[in-house]
C-alpha cells in the first residue's frame, strides 16, 4: 500500500514539474494581456526584455506596453484597463487605496540591499539611543526615509512611536541640519557619510538595508479570472531575469533600443546597475514591506493595521519554486 501511495506521489510531482515547466506550444494561440509601466527602472528593464526577446510569447502571451506618465501616482488607477502594472511611486500612493478595500495586490518585488550609514550627534552612541529623537529624511516615503525606518526597527524602534521622522531635504541639508543639531540622526550614503565624517561629524555603521526598488502588481480580481494567465505571465517574468542575468551582451542589445543615443559605457553601467538588484525568484522582503506601511501610517493611520503578507499573493512565487521551474531555467549556467 506504501509503495503504491508513494509511486502515485511520485507521478503527481512529476505532472505538475512536466506542466510548470513546458511552454505554449506552437498551436496555442497567445493570450493578450496588458502591461503598464513607468519611467525607467529594473522592472522596465526586464519587461523589455521578456518582450523584445520573445520570452513572454514563449509561454503564450502577447504583451501590449501601455506607458503611464508617472508610476504609482494614482495608486490602484494604474490598474485600471491593464492587466500587470511595474513601477514603485511613493508607498501612500499604494496603501491609501488598500485601506480602503482597493483590489490591488504585488505578485514579486525587486529588492537592492543598500549601503547606508546613520549620521548621529555626538551624544548618540548606538542606533536605540535616537529614541525620542529628530530624525531627518528627504520626505515622507522617499528613500531614505525608508531605509531610516528599517535602520530604527532593527534596533527596536518603532519609527511611529520612538522617533520624529523630519523632512529636511536631500543628503547636504541633513549634513547641514545635524552639525546644527536640529535633528539628531541622518540616513547617509557612504560617500556622503565620507564627508560627514571629515567635517566632525558622528557616523554610524549600519548592516546592509534591503530597499524595494519595483513591485509587480495586478488585481485580486484579474487572478480570479484568469490564474492560467498569471502564471504564465509570472514564468515569463522570471524567465526574463534569467535572460538578463545570463545574456549581458543581447541585454544591452535591447536596452540600446531604448537609449540609442547614449554611449556605450553608459548603457552598460546601467545593466549592471540593474543585474545587482535582480536575484533568480523576486519574492518580497518583509523589513522593507514594514517600512512602506511604516511610511503610509503617517498620513492614514489605519495603513498600520496593514500586515506585510497583505501586500503581496505569493503562491504563483511559490509554486515555480517548489515545482523546479527555476531549478530547470538555471540548469545551464551562462557566462555573463
Amino acid at each position: 500500500m506504501r509503495k503504491t501511495r508513494a509511486r502515485k506521489t511520485g507521478w503527481l510531482l512529476a505532472l505538475i514539474l512536466l506542466l510548470w515547466t513546458i511552454p505554449a506550444t506552437a498551436d496555442d494561440p497567445p493570450k493578450k494581456v496588458r502591461l503598464a509601466y513607468s519611467g525607467w527602472e529594473v522592472g522596465t528593464a526586464i519587461a523589455y526584455v521578456g518582450i523584445d526577446g520573445g520570452i513572454f510569447k514563449k509561454y503564450g502571451l502577447q504583451v501590449e506596453e501601455v506607458f503611464i506618465r508617472d508610476a504609482l501616482s494614482a495608486g490602484v488607477y494604474s490598474l485600471i484597463g491593464v492587466d500587470f502594472l511595474i513601477g514603485f511611486g511613493n508607498p501612500i500612493a499604494l496603501l491609501q487605496p488598500m485601506t480602503a478595500g482597493a483590489d490591488i495586490v504585488s505578485l514579486g518585488t525587486h529588492v537592492s540591499q543598500v549601503p547606508y550609514h546613520m549620521g548621529v550627534s555626538s551624544d548618540i552612541s548606538e542606533i536605540k539611543d535616537l529614541k525620542g529623537k529628530k530624525i531627518g529624511v528627504s520626505g515622507i516615503g522617499g528613500r531614505s526615509d525608508l531605509l531610516a525606518r528599517v535602520i530604527l526597527r532593527r534596533a527596536g524602534l518603532d519609527p511611529l512611536k520612538d522617533v520624529e521622522m523630519v523632512p529636511v531635504g536631500l543628503s547636504p541639508n541633513r549634513v547641514a541640519a545635524l552639525s546644527k543639531n536640529i535633528i539628531q540622526g541622518a540616513p547617509l550614503t557612504p560617500e556622503i557619510a565620507d564627508r560627514a565624517k571629515q567635517l566632525g561629524l558622528k557616523v554610524l555603521d549600519v548592516k546592509e538595508v534591503p530597499l524595494i526598488t519595483a513591485m509587480l502588481m495586478t488585481t485580486r480580481s484579474f487572478i480570479k479570472k484568469d490564474e492560467e494567465t498569471v502564471r504564465r505571465f509570472m514564468k515569463g517574468y522570471l524567465a526574463a531575469i534569467h535572460f538578463y542575468l545570463t545574456r549581458r551582451n543581447e541585454s544591452i542589445a535591447i536596452i540600446r533600443k531604448y537609449f540609442s543615443g547614449r554611449e556605450p559605457e553608459t548603457l552598460e553601467g546601467m545593466y549592471e546597475a540593474f543585474a545587482a538588484q535582480l536575484k533568480p525568484l523576486p519574492a518580497p522582503d518583509r523589513e522593507a514591506a514594514q517600512a512602506l506601511i511604516d511610511a503610509a501610517s503617517v498620513v492614514n493611520p489605519k495603513s498600520k493595521d496593514i500586515r506585510p503578507p497583505d501586500l503581496f499573493e505569493p503562491r504563483f512565487l511559490e509554486e515555480l519554486r517548489d515545482s523546479g521551474f527555476l531549478d530547470e531555467l538555471y540548469a545551464e549556467k551562462i557566462s555573463l
